[in-house]
């Protein structure tokens, strides 16, 4: 049994922190909820924490959450892995301010590309949420948020330097009148890096900048959002023994009028664009420029209707996108169109709460799918609540799998079927445990499969099935010097096609923080251990 161990202290200033009571989510149904009263297991990364976390990009932020597993194939800029509750990387949805960013070309988001200080907020849940946010939402959703509506005057300046000679610096404005709110944000980051292999004396740097634009501002009766963020820069890797970079560029681009069509309907239409280009700096061994890019628009109507204390929403999403790959000797170029119809609805009556969602998916090249989810709490005293939860989720195939290296354009859509349960109980005002089990059962996972020895020839096939089943207890302490957060899993992630553990995922993990804080100081303790 082998295990690893993480450790890191600081000392900064830092406010007061927030109890848990007083927090309200947006992710797990696309409207506010009191976190108390969401179903699924969900983690909230506030800004202080980001703050006092030093941390160079999102996935180091991640890495101390129990259920979040973080792969990278070296330092800053580096390929990056999340894994969701054992399921794949590209089984996990990553949004910029609720907008999807992942990779059509591969599935997968580019979590090395997102700098942590640009970051407000970060909203996890754990779990399928396929009903709410389409494909890939298989294993969970990752919400990341830039801006924030508690906004005043303000401007900022931060330089810092650390090892591998990395340097960072930017610059944060804020306003806000009686019309409108926005803030503006560059961040600029510069490393040389350390040898991504074990066999190589060469570092291999990273250099990335990022803009973040958000304005909000009403009209009448009408609200209109805008939202750019954009990330751009150059990386440096070991493929094979052979130094190369690679220039990279996401934009995520999202527009939103909002219109209350009555005192209990509210309407919202938003347009949001994405683009995911890597393009190679050396040739390949055919004496190509290797490239892969992602254009996707999506237009989204969503309807919120209150009735009474409980929410029932609904609403359309068509989503076009075009792909373009150049691997390997192997190019393609492909658009494909998905059209959606969803509705979920939140009851909560005396000790109950129920929430229930749908999803209808008209794919061009996979026909129909149509996804369910089923949630239930009950207040059994005032200190413990019980939740179960069932419900089904899908991946649509990327690009790179369906006309890349090893591609089949006959593949099938990946499938799951899940069940949790869980309890809550606080014991006080300070001191909260949670416990939750749960088995997600995928279908028809695709891999790349040597089909001719001889003449080195791959394809891609739906070929196994994953069975994870998991468990979690967590322990939070909180009050106004302490704040002690303890979490331990046991996991279970199989290839059931031939009983071996899915790679790159450990079976037992603990995490745990310790922050002591002060009236202008505070020091914080991070760990990690986990075994194979």
């Amino acid at each position: 049994m082998k295990y690893r161990l993480f450790l890191i202290s600081a000392l900064f200033g830092i406010s007061n922190l927030l109890l848990a009571s007083d927090e309200v989510v947006v992710t797990p149904a696309r409207h506010s909820q009191d976190i108390d009263e969401v179903i699924p297991s969900v983690i909230v990364i506030d800004r202080e924490t980001i703050e006092r976390t030093p941390s160079a990009d999102v996935a180091d932020l991640l890495r101390w959450y129990a259920g979040v597993e973080i792969g990278r194939t070296g330092g800053f800029g580096q390929q990056t892995s999340v894994f969701v509750r054992g399921a794949n990387s590209n089984h996990t949805a990553v949004l910029i301010n609720g907008v999807k960013m992942n990779s059509a070309t591969t599935g997968a988001p580019a979590l090395e590309v997102i700098n942590a200080s640009v970051i407000e907020r970060i909203e996890v849940i754990k779990g399928p949420r396929s009903t709410v946010y389409g494909s890939e939402a298989l294993g969970g959703v990752i919400n990341i948020i830039t801006t924030t509506d508690q906004v005043k005057n303000n401007a900022a300046v931060h330089i810092s330097r650390g090892r591998y000679s990395t340097t960072e610096q930017g610059v944060d404005l804020k306003f806000s009148n009686d019309y409108a709110i926005g803030d503006f944000s560059f961040n600029s980051i510069d490393s040389d890096g350390f040898p991504a292999t074990t066999n190589s004396n060469t570092d291999h740097g990273h250099d990335n900048e990022t803009v973040d634009i958000n304005l909000k501002t009403a009209l009448g009766r009408s609200n209109w959002k805008f939202g750019y963020w954009q990330t751009e820069g150059n990386t440096e890797y070991d493929s094979f023994g052979t130094d190369l970079d690679q220039n990279r560029k996401n934009d995520v681009l999202n527009a939103t009028f909002d219109l209350p069509i009555t005192e209990k309907w509210f309407s919202s239409l938003s347009i949001s664009k994405i683009k995911d280009e890597i393009r190679q700096n050396q040739v390949n061994f055919l004496g190509d420029e290797d490239f892969t890019f992602t254009d996707r628009i999506v237009y989204d109507w969503k309807n919120d209707i209150s009735i009474i204390d409980n929410i029932f929403t609904f609403g359309a999403t068509k989503t076009d996108e075009d792909t373009e790959s150049h691997s390997f000797g192997t190019r393609y170029k492909e658009n494909t169109d998905s059209y959606s119809l969803y509705a979920n609805q939140q009851f909560k009556f005396g000790k109950h709460s129920v929430f229930g969602s749908t999803r209808y998916v008209n794919h061009d090249d996979f026909g129909d799918e149509t996804l369910w989810n089923a949630e239930y709490r009950y207040q059994l005293t005032k200190k413990t609540r019980m939740f179960a939860s069932l419900g089904t989720g899908f991946r649509a195939p990327d690009s790179n799998a369906r006309f890349g290296f090893g591609g089949n354009p006959d593949l099938k859509e990946e499938t799951s079927r899940s069940i949790e349960l869980g309890m809550n109980y606080d014991f006080s005002q300070f001191n909260k445990v949670s416990l939750r089990a749960y088995e997600n059962k995928i279908k028809d996972l695709i891999e790349t499969i040597l089909i001719d020895p001889g003449a080195f020839t791959f394809e891609n096939r739906n070929v196994s099935d994953a069975r994870i089943q998991g468990l979690e207890l967590k322990f939070q302490h909180q009050s106004k010097h302490w704040h002690v957060n303890l979490e331990g899993t046991l996991k279970n992630p199989r290839n059931e096609s031939d009983d071996s553990l899915l790679l790159r995922r450990a079976k037992r993990s603990l995490n745990g923080t310790l922050v002591y804080k002060h009236d202008k100081y505070f020091v914080q303790l991070n760990g990690l251990l986990s075994s194979e």
